[in-house]
């Protein structure tokens, strides 16, 4: 965690939550990228994000300063997600699959619109991957958490994270080649 995070988590865990807006700010394209990974649509994925964050601010003091921010959080929004998916596969209901949300660091939404064709045929694949193997293709790739973060966040151990994301991928390739 660099110095002005830290000085942040510090300054939340005293009650300013000024300094937990710029927490958010910096991590809410992330997270919301992460959540419509997993739910398929982009306002589920809109309250997942800031469901996880309110929870995240209820619990800030029992928060350890020496580790990082974003592998706490990314933990309390899977849970946030799955219960939501346990929510929707009782009401059975099937998200809407689309293009995924911006990252919200300021590109332009025209360029957004000009993704590729492989590119959505990718999103397409990944979205219909079983949830354990797109949440570690999530946690990898557009995460980018280490093997150890990923272990902690899901809760399993490292080389069941290493098996999972290696079937994971196997499973993406072979989508994306039946595709051609």
């Amino acid at each position: 965690m660099d110095e002005t995070e830290a000085a942040l988590i510090r300054r939340c865990q005293a009650g300013d939550k000024d300094a937990f807006g710029g927490i958010v700010r910096q991590y809410a394209g992330r997270a919301t990228g992460a959540a419509y990974l997993m739910l398929g649509c982009r306002e589920e994925a809109l309250d997942a994000s800031q469901e996880a964050f309110v929870r995240a601010w209820r619990h800030i003091r029992r928060f350890d300063p020496a580790t990082h921010f974003y592998s706490w959080y990314a933990r309390i929004l899977r849970n946030e997600c799955i219960s939501r998916l346990r929510r929707r596969a009782r009401r059975r209901t099937v998200a809407l699959v689309g293009d995924p949300p911006s990252d919200g660091d300021g590109k332009d939404p025209a360029l957004l619109m000009e993704r590729t064709e492989w590119d959505r045929r990718v999103w397409r694949a990944i979205l219909s991957l079983p949830a354990p193997q797109r949440e570690i293709i999530v946690l990898a790739h557009f995460q980018g958490l280490s093997y150890k973060e990923m272990a902690q966040t899901i809760e399993i151990p490292i080389g069941t994270v290493m098996s999972r994301l290696h079937v994971a991928r196997q499973a993406l390739r072979t989508l994306l080649a039946g595709e051609e």
